[in-house]
């Protein structure tokens, strides 16, 4: 299985906005906020869009994380024992984004059941 690179990690970690691309028509990358935890690489869907980067994902549609000037190719899947793993990716994302006090709201947010349900891990493919 392959793994991101510690440059790539080190990116994920200290980039408050990475670039995801995901779905067979997409041509613009999206900045979403990801961290990082042992080693892998999360995302959560704020809001639900039919047409997103985390339905695309759903469908089994290949995509790319970009950060920095490296561009990742990925697959997104729903976490495995997402329960035991949670609280560590909101910790995660408590420290890396709540450093500005107007992202509060969203690191909260991002917390709730529902965001959670749409947690993405990206694997280098």
């Amino acid at each position: 299985m392959k793994e991101f690179s510690k440059a790539f990690l080190k990116c994920i970690n200290e980039t408050q906005v990475a670039s995801l691309r995901a779905g067979k028509d997409r041509e613009k990358f999206t900045g979403i906020w990801m961290v990082e935890v042992d080693g892998r690489v999360f995302g959560r869907s704020y809001f639900f869009s039919k047409r997103s980067w985390y339905t695309a994902f759903l469908n089994g549609d290949k995509g790319e994380i970009k950060c920095g000037n490296e561009i990742i190719p990925v697959k997104g899947l729903k976490p495995a024992g997402i329960s035991t793993i949670n609280k560590l990716i909101n910790k995660a994302y408590d420290k890396k984004y709540s450093i500005k006090a107007h992202n509060k709201k969203w690191v909260d947010g991002l917390a709730e059941s529902e965001r959670v349900a749409r947690t993405m891990e990206f694997i280098p493919v």
